[in-house]
């Protein structure tokens, strides 16, 4: 039988939090996927941890690239139809393989499906209500470009079709420092590819929040988002001309959030560079929740139970 899902989890440094992660894959309700925990020369005992699993999970070691290369490392050897990207800090809930292969098998093997994600705090247990089983319920849209949604994305949101991955180059080979923003890199990379599938319920993945989040880093962020801003100009995402506004309206989007946040958290010199650097884009943005606001959104298309 074919893999249905390679499971993508790059791990620096995180003994702390990777055993919970993988605990919650080896518990799926759904059990033909294979998962790659790539350490990315962890310095904490981390190795340790994954070697613990024996033949359960593939190991693969390499020195500190970054989780983009890591990620395209396994990818390279990876079997299955799909790849779910999983950061190693987060967890997926027990019907999240399950509801992205109904959902494969429902709407005619989608490239790209973006799970529902909740958020707990480190040391609190996971709402009981996110796990409860549900209906499925998506949003189906044309592509990543055309939705009408607004998205907190996060790689662990991220379920594509493997040989959309190969056709795209996969993520960048970007080091530790500048990898940040790699998710809305790659769905830019993959904008006009459909339909894309946005599940509205259940939850399928769970945000773990702690010191050492990405998120913590302003600067880190700004710096990714003015690389977006670079690749757009440079016309390294597809969809020419036609579609730039819609590109433009992705970037805002990010760009407009993390301008509000840099600014109130006394991060304005960033607020400011980021403002320069991404205004169009904001406009864009902001001009595409305004026409959001004013069309009456589609209801969630439920799949019917199995």
């Amino acid at each position: 039988m074919k893999v249905r899902f390679s499971v993508l989890m790059p791990v620096y440094n995180r003994a702390k939090y990777v055993r919970q992660a993988i605990d919650s894959l080896l518990s799926q309700t759904f059990s033909n996927f294979e998962l790659f925990a790539i350490d990315d020369g962890s310095t904490d005992g981390t190795l340790e941890v994954l070697e613990s699993y024996g033949t359960r999970i593939r190991v693969i070691r390499q020195v500190n690239q970054g989780p983009e290369v890591a990620r395209n490392n396994a990818a390279a050897i990876a079997e299955g139809e799909y790849l779910a990207l999983l950061d190693s800090d987060d967890l997926l809930l027990p019907c999240a393989l399950e509801t992205y292969d109904r959902i494969i098998r429902s709407c005619d093997s989608p490239p790209l499906i973006i799970g529902s994600m909740t958020y707990f705090e480190e040391g609190q247990s996971i709402p009981a209500q996110t796990q409860a089983p549900r209906p499925v319920e998506l949003l189906t849209y044309p592509d990543y470009l055309s939705k009408g949604v607004s998205v907190g994305l996060s790689s662990s949101r991220i379920v594509i079709r493997k040989s959309l991955f190969d056709e795209v180059g996969g993520l960048r080979n970007s080091t530790p420092e500048t990898f940040h923003l790699d998710d809305f890199n790659l769905v830019l990379k993959t904008g006009t590819c459909g339909p894309c599938i946005f599940v509205q319920r259940p939850c399928t993945v769970a945000y773990r929040k702690h010191d050492t989040n990405s998120i913590r880093n302003p600067k880190a962020l700004v710096d990714g988002i003015l690389a977006l801003i670079r690749t757009e100009n440079k016309g390294q995402y597809p969809g020419g001309q036609e579609r730039r506004w819609a590109r433009y309206a992705c970037i805002g989007g990010i760009a407009a959030t993390w301008i509000k946040y840099s600014w109130n958290r006394g991060f304005k010199k960033l607020a400011v560079q980021l403002l320069l650097g991404s205004s169009p884009m904001v406009f864009a943005a902001v001009c595409k929740k305004i026409a959001a606001y004013a069309r009456k959104s589609a209801p969630p298309m439920v799949l019917p139970d199995p």
